[in-house]
């Protein structure tokens, strides 16, 4: 069966905690830049970036946000640059987890799997609340072919947030792999209770195996999704 792990919307850390050496128009470039970055315009929140990056190179959350608009236009090995800018440089926990979450995003494209694996380790370790990060971890450990693993942090997940469609149904997923159909049948009826913005190919896996566990019932019994 084709693989159906999904992975949520890295955070976005924008340029909150201006850097002090920042003047006025830095401040509005920086606006900008973070205008664009929520618009989706991507190219030209890079060249904003890096226009003030060539004036204040010693801000953190400025490379992780140029790291990240780098990541979405699909060059992770000039975003994987910035992040280690960051990293270097330091920032308060919110931007280190933030960070670390896109770092991990970038070299889990690049099919780093076992780096990607140790960077949401880490960016778990300094925030344990955010769900996303759990996700995301569980996708890269199914990549490693560790189902139980990833399954465990699919739990913990939905345990931070249980209104998270994906963990309810990259949970479910890896309960099929761990051939857990009981399991992965219940995740997979949550998941469909709930409200949100996934693939409909996901929608259509979990419709169809819950139909096939509801057919193999005695009489044939149809459920309510």
């Amino acid at each position: 069966m084709r693989r159906a792990t999904w992975t949520v919307l890295v955070a976005l850390a924008l340029a909150g905690g201006t850097p002090a050496a920042c003047t006025a128009p830095i401040e509005s470039e920086l606006d900008t830049a973070a205008q664009e970055m929520r618009q989706g315009a991507y190219e030209s929140a890079v060249k904003l970036y890096e226009d003030v990056l060539t004036r204040v190179p010693d801000a953190p959350n400025i490379h992780n946000n140029l790291g990240y608009a780098l990541s979405q236009l699909g060059r992770y090995d000039e975003a994987i640059t910035h992040f280690e800018a960051a990293a270097k440089q330091g920032g308060p926990v919110p931007l280190q987890a933030t960070l670390l979450h896109n770092w991990a995003n970038a070299l889990e494209k690049l099919g780093r799997y076992e780096e990607a694996d140790e960077k949401y380790a880490l960016a778990a370790k300094a925030d344990p609340s955010r769900a996303d990060v759990f996700v995301n971890w569980g996708n890269v450990l199914v990549e490693l072919k560790r189902p139980e693993d990833a399954a465990e942090r699919y739990h913990q997940a939905v345990e931070i947030n249980p209104e998270s469609p994906l963990g309810w149904f990259n949970l479910g997923h890896a309960l099929e792999l761990l051939n857990r159909p009981e399991q992965a049948l219940s995740c997979y009826r949550t998941f469909l209770g709930l409200n949100g913005d996934v693939p409909s190919n996901i929608v259509e896996h979990a419709r169809r195996f819950v139909a096939q566990a509801d057919a193999a019932q005695p009489g044939g019994a149809k459920g309510s999704t």
